[in-house]
């Protein structure tokens, strides 16, 4: 009898740390059930642990996986199934390209990706019907910071505007192999359906970028004093003093 093939072991340059809790896998499948029927994409599949009972629940699967490696792996443990490999990294991905309609994302995100991928699905929100995805405890609550905590801050305004995030549930290090030093965290993202309505994103986005770029400054030294007066902000107040309407007055004018 042949042997059986070693899996691939993680990759530090990836920010690899493999879900190993059968409870959570279970709770992240059924929290996909309360986000529609579009189809469904799995950013960084890994070793399949998500991969396989979401084959289960939906019959087919769209998995994007940048180890090689690892879609090979998947690709053998998989064959003959209704999964669609895309070896590739997601940041380089058009989310229209992989099924001509909006998708629904899940993952276990690697950590030293979390938050440009968080920026990509806010750019790319048109194709994006939904997403349950694990982040770093931090940066989940970045994501949900209100105004005035240290977390708060333009990813917090950005993400926002495009989608309701919701935490669902925590994860202890034990949760994954190898267990990394921090904990994570389970979001739900719900799709606004009036995201930048009220604002102009790149507005917006330039708005942030100025406010932001010196944090323990006050506004009025980031930003046109004119500016923050038009818009009715006092400007001796930090930038992540400002709730998202007072940054959505300040794109509108910049």
């Amino acid at each position: 009898m042949a042997a059986k093939a070693a899996r691939p072991r993680p990759r530090r340059r990836f920010g690899q740390h493999f879900l190993v809790d059968p409870s959570a896998v279970r709770r992240i499948v059924a929290a996909m059930g309360s986000l529609g029927t579009a189809p469904v994409v799995e950013i960084g599949p890994g070793r399949g642990v998500l991969t396989a009972p979401l084959l289960q629940a939906l019959g087919h699967l769209i998995a994007i996986e940048i180890d090689r490696d690892l879609a090979a792996d998947l690709g053998r443990r998989f064959s003959g199934t209704s999964l669609t490999l895309v070896e590739a990294d997601v940041l380089d991905v058009a989310l229209e390209s992989l099924a001509g309609e909006p998708v629904r994302l899940v993952g276990n995100l690697p950590y030293n990706v979390s938050k440009p991928i968080a920026d990509k699905i806010v750019r790319e929100r048109a194709f994006v019907a939904g997403a349950v995805l694990m982040f770093q405890r931090e940066v989940a609550e970045r994501l949900t910071a209100k105004p005035g905590r240290r977390a708060f801050g333009p990813l917090t305004v950005l993400v926002g505007e495009a989608f309701q995030v919701d935490r669902l549930f925590d994860l202890g290090p034990a949760a994954f192999r190898p267990a990394p030093a921090v904990s994570s965290t389970v979001t739900r993202w719900t799709p606004r359906a009036d995201a930048f309505s009220s604002a102009p994103e790149e507005g917006l986005r330039a708005a942030l970028r100025a406010g932001f770029a010196y944090r323990r400054r006050t506004l009025r030294n980031n930003v046109d004093p004119l500016l923050l007066e038009r818009a009715g902000i006092d400007g001796g107040l930090r930038a992540e003093a400002l709730p998202p309407e007072a940054w959505r007055r300040l794109a509108r004018l910049w």
